[in-house]
Parts: C-alpha cells; sequence; structure tokens
C-alpha cells in the first residue's frame, strides 16, 4: 500500500522534495469512512483540503429531484471545494465515500500558510490543481459517444469503478439506468 505522501508525489509532475511534503503533511488528521459516509455535505461550507489515501469517494449533486454522480476520486487525488476555499461559499458538490475509504484532512490554514512559506510548495500545489483540471475535462473526453461506448472506456480506464462502486452510482456517471447498465455489463462482459 502506498502512503498518502508516495500518492501525492505520483499524482504531480512537479518534483517537490520530501522535506516540504513532510512539512504539508505533519498536521494532516487520518479520518475512516464507511460506505456512503459523507465527507463535504453538499451546502455546507467546507474549506479544508483532502487526499483520498483508500478507497473511492463520488461528487454528486442534486438536478431537480434527482441525485447526479459527476465525478469519482480515487486514492491519490485531492479534494477541494472551490466555492468554499476561495469564496466561503457553500459547496455545490456532496461527496461520499463509495466504499470504505480513508482520506487525510489538511486544514486551509496549513495549506495557505505552507503555500506562502514555500515557493516550491507553491508551484506544486498550482500544478495539482491544472492537474484537477485537466482531469475533469479527461473525463468529459472519456466519458464520450454512446452508452456502450462510455461503459467500455470506464472499464479500460477505471476498473476499479467497476468494481467498487455501487452500480446505481455508476449508472448515473454514465448517463444510463441501473438496469441499462445491467445488461450493457451481462452482454459486454460474459465469457
Amino acid at each position: 500500500m502506498n502512503t498518502v505522501k508516495e500518492l501525492l508525489l505520483k499524482e504531480c509532475d512537479y518534483p517537490l522534495s520530501g522535506e516540504v511534503m513532510d512539512r504539508f503533511l505533519e498536521s494532516a488528521e487520518e479520518l475512516h469512512l464507511k460506505r456512503n459516509e459523507i465527507l463535504i455535505m453538499s451546502g455546507k461550507v467546507d474549506a479544508n483540503i483532502y487526499v483520498v489515501k483508500e478507497g473511492i469517494m463520488r461528487y454528486s449533486y442534486m438536478n431537480g429531484l434527482r441525485e447526479v454522480t459527476y465525478a469519482f476520486s480515487l486514492p491519490g487525488t485531492m479534494i477541494i471545494s472551490m466555492f468554499s476555499y476561495y469564496f466561503h461559499l457553500p459547496t455545490f458538490y456532496q461527496i461520499e465515500a463509495c466504499c470504505e475509504s480513508t482520506v487525510v484532512r489538511i486544514t486551509r490554514q496549513r495549506y495557505d500558510t505552507l503555500t506562502a512559506q514555500s515557493h516550491d510548495f507553491a508551484r506544486w500545489a498550482l500544478q495539482m490543481a491544472h492537474g484537477q483540471l485537466f482531469f475533469f475535462e479527461m473525463k468529459n473526453s472519456v466519458i464520450n459517444g454512446d452508452a456502450k461506448e462510455r461503459f467500455l472506456s470506464l472499464v479500460k480506464n477505471r476498473p476499479e469503478i467497476m468494481e467498487k462502486v455501487p452500480l446505481k452510482f455508476v449508472a448515473s456517471y454514465l448517463g444510463i439506468t441501473q438496469s441499462y447498465l445491467s445488461r450493457l455489463k451481462k452482454a459486454v462482459m460474459k465469457p
């Protein structure tokens, strides 16, 4: 199993020194979440920074009366509500554990202090932010096409989501019904 430090260093191309990464993580608090446990509640202000250590986290929002799964975060991913962090506004997305998961929490104050103290850390943080923007756009390019193409792309690029996430959330993420996802899975995955 990788440590949070190893996961974060793999997640970003910028070569942050181990000493600076240790300073970043020294005040981190580890949180253990059960399946379906909410990490960040939609409509609440939460300006903390989280890093997924183990498990899978799900981003969702309400579209009228329908809950929509927007994205998943896997180990090494940094989670932050831009609404809360930058503007002290309530979060739009709700973020919850899809399975038993572990995250570490770093306070905004700690993150901001280290950004102000270390040019190296500030550059690394900017690269991480750019990486997150890239992956959100990449998600839209990968999960594209008709339902079967989206499903096959997910199986190819993120098989752990198919293994650990309940089908109703995967179906919402792919924009299809759960029954159609079951039929697709059965047709495509048959021996």
